[in-house]
This record gives C-alpha cells, sequence and structure tokens, in this order.
C-alpha cells in the first residue's frame, strides 16, 4: 500500500534534511512505497538536484511546490492550496492507503483527503504550531492562526494516529481534546527529535579536521568552548545565553562562545555589546550540515534556551540529540517538552536551570565541566533514545498498524 507523506517545510531546508530526508530513506528500505509531497523555497536547486537522484534511488516518489514567501500571508495561503491541490491529484491517481501530516498546515489537508476519500491520515503533531503563532502574531496572521487553532481539535480527533514529540505534549491534547474516549494513549505515539548517530558521531572527526577548524576560527586547544547550535529567533534566549557566557568568563576569561548557525552574527554583537561581553570571545560559522560535527567536536559543553510557553510544550529540540551524539553535555531552562525528564548530571552530564540568575547559571556551569572532567558518563553512549533507527522503528511500526487495519 502506497503513503503520501505531505511537509510545508522543504527537503532542501536544514529540517527537511535532517527530519525529514533521513526518516524516509529508512523507510523505504523497510519496504513501503512513499509519495513525498514538499514546498520549497527558491534558490536552492543545487540541494533541490541531489536530492532528486537519492529519492529517485531509493524509489521515492518526489513531488514539489515552490514554496510562495512573496506577498507575506498571501503567498503562504497560496502555497497551502497549491499543496492541496497536487495532494489531490496524487490520490486520485496512485492507491494511496495512508497519508502522514507533517505539522498543522499539511494536518488541514489530511483531514480535507479524509474527509473526501476516507483515507487515514497521521496527525504528526510536532510542537503546538498554531500556540506558537499566537503568542507572536497580531492583526491578519493572528486570524489564521485562530482559524488553526479551532480546527485542531477535529484534526485530532480525526486522525488514524497522533505523533508527539514529547510525554507532556500526549498529555495535554488528551486533555484538551480526547477525554471522552477510554485508554486514549492508544491513539499516541511519542517519537521525539532523532539524530543519526551515524552522522553526529565523534569518532568519525579526524584529529587534522580538528585541528584545521580550530586553526579557522582561531581557537586554541586549551580553551573551554561553549558552543549554540541552530538557529537564532525570538523563541531562543540570546540574552539568557549570553549572561550564561558571561558566568563562564568569570570562570575562565579565555572561554570561547561559538555560534554554528546560518544566520544572525549581527543579532549576536549587538546583544555582546549590550551585555558588555568582548566580541573577541565570540566565534561564529555557518557551514554544511556535513561539516557541523567537526565544529561541535570542538565543544567543552553547549547551552539550549528556549522559550517555556504552552507552545513549547510539545517541544523535542533536534540540537539536543545531535549535541548528546556528539558526547556534548548541555545546559538548558527548564519548562520546555520534556527536558526537565531527559536532562540530568547522571544520565548525560548535563543541567537544567530553573532560572536565568547569576548564581544559578555559574553553579550549573561549575557542576558540568566537574562532571565532565571525572568522564562519569558516556552521553553518547546513554542517549540511544534519540538514534534515528528507534524513530524510524516507531513510525514503520505506526504505518503496518494502520495500513493492516
Amino acid at each position: 500500500m502506497n503513503i503520501l507523506y505531505i511537509t510545508q517545510n522543504g527537503i532542501s531546508d536544514h529540517i527537511g534534511r535532517s527530519q525529514v530526508a533521513p526518516y524516509l530513506f529508512s523507510l523505504a528500505k523497510e519496504g513501503f512505497k512513499i509519495y513525498l509531497l514538499s514546498a520549497e523555497k527558491t534558490g536552492r536547486s543545487k540541494l533541490i538536484n541531489m536530492y532528486k537522484k537519492l529519492f529517485s534511488d531509493a524509489k521515492i516518489n518526489w513531488t514539489y511546490i515552490t514554496y510562495r514567501m512573496k506577498p507575506p500571508i498571501v503567498g503562504q495561503v497560496f502555497t497551502q492550496v497549491r499543496l492541496q491541490f497536487v495532494a489531490d491529484q496524487i490520490i486520485r491517481k496512485h492507491a494511496i492507503g495512508l497519508v502522514h501530516c507533517r505539522s498543522h498546515p499539511t494536518a488541514l489537508i489530511g483531514e480535507y483527503i479524509h474527509d473526501r476519500y476516507g483515507v487515514p491520515f497521521i496527525f504528526d503533531f510536532r510542537d503546538f504550531y498554531a500556540n506558537g503563532g499566537l503568542e507572536k502574531t497580531s492583526g491578519f496572521r493572528r486570524l489564521l492562526y485562530q482559524r488553526i487553532k479551532v480546527r485542531e481539535r477535529l484534526m485530532i480527533r480525526k486522525a488514524a494516529h497522533i505523533v508527539c514529540l514529547t510525554k507532556r505534549a500526549q498529555q495535554v491534547l488528551a486533555n484538551w481534546y480526547l477525554s471522552d474516549r477510554l485508554n486514549s494513549e492508544k491513539y499516541f505515539t511519542i517519537i521525539p527529535c532523532c539524530a543519526d548517530f551515524i552522522h553526529f558521531d565523534p569518532a568519525s572527526v579526524t584529529l587534522q579536521e580538528r585541528e584545521e577548524a580550530r586553526v579557522q576560527l582561531n581557537i586554541s586547544s586549551d580553551s573551554i568552548v561553549l558552543v549554540y547550535l541552530g538557529g537564532l529567533g525570538e523563541d531562543y534566549l540570546l540574552e539568557s545565553m549570553l549572561k550564561l557566557f558571561k558566568q563562564l568568563l568569570l570562570i575562565d576569561r579565555t572561554s570561547i562562545f561559538l555560534f554554528i548557525a546560518n544566520q544572525g552574527y549581527e543579532l549576536v554583537a549587538r546583544a555582546c555589546q549590550i551585555e558588555g561581553i568582548p566580541i573577541d570571545r565570540i566565534r561564529f560559522v555557518r557551514v554544511e550540515r556535513e561539516r557541523v560535527p567537526i565544529f561541535i567536536s570542538l565543544a567543552t559543553l553547549s547551552v539550549v534556551f528556549i522559550r517555556s510557553t504552552i507552545a513549547k510544550a510539545g517541544c523535542s529540540p533536534i540540537k539536543l540529540a545531535e549535541l548528546f551524539a556528539m558526547n556534548v553535555p548541555v545546559i538548558a531552562n527548564s519548562g520546555v517538552g520534556d527536558l526537565d525528564e531527559i536532562i540530568s548530571l547522571e544520565a548525560n552530564g548535563s543541567r537544567i536551570v530553573e532560572d536565568f540568575q547569576n548564581g544559578t547559571l555559574q553553579k550549573a556551569i561549575k557542576d558540568v565541566l566537574a562532571w565532565n572532567e571525572k568522564k562519569l558518563v558516556d552521553i553518547r553512549a546513554s542517549s540511544s533514545a534519540f538514534d534515528l533507527p528507534l524513530g524510524v522503528s516507531l513510525y514503520a511500526a505506526i504505518y503496518n498498524q494502520l495500513l493492516e487495519a
């Protein structure tokens, strides 16, 4: 039986490359016939051509449309309408037995297909998309998120199965929308964001590669390096991250804060000026995904600070899995997804901070540095729950269950 996988995130986006394509390649190897539909941004022809061949070799049928960025809102609505139109064509042409919808926009399409053709759909919930939009937007855009929030209940109730990234999200959704159903947990599977432990493997980084990266960034071999991995934006608490780094500088004034990010240097530079942090203590590097492990390997410790609101109850940061795979300890804040349960010195040499007070941050740094200096835990070995094959096996189990129903 054929499966239609719909994602509004492009395969050529970082999310598509790290959180969609690896799963689909593995699921295709398991024997599932997959039709992939995505929305790709312009200017990505090199990556798109690369993935055309990769998907063809994997016998994955890939159809993509252009993601319209402009005009604002109208372009996104057009993209949504176009995705639904193409999905409808695929359903008509092929014997699709199951639709896998990644996040809310495509779950709207899954609901439409379910109502029109009776094809079951998986709502891959990811995080609280509508709540996040309502927290950060106003005007007409806010009205769109309000509409999606109203539809959220129906999408959850009509879905054949719901995938959540966290236990906390499952509990919230079951309480909000499925409290009238006995054994509501059977409708859910929890699959945290998983990393490719083959790609993110410290053993795969050669001494020469590491030394070349140090030279490129002018980082001495005896420097303590705090790493931030991923995008920068209002959800990621840059001011608090820099406060953490200020406390690290009090411990060792030669420390370096390395940002591995696609953009945002100007934002970091301005924030450093406000916080009184010498810019010569900051390093910023933009690299392709293939070379990210090399730069992570320079880390002594890392930081994952994220806004802790209801919108982040379903948050499972992919950066956490990638850092743990590379044996890098993390300092993270409380109230985000399941991080309070996942992170501890005993489990992964890492620490949760309950607040961003100077004393709290400095103690967390000292605890993490001391714990990992003694090598009391193998972070990578204790983080197998975030290894890609486990996530793939859970998705395969859902597919088999629904296709056999």
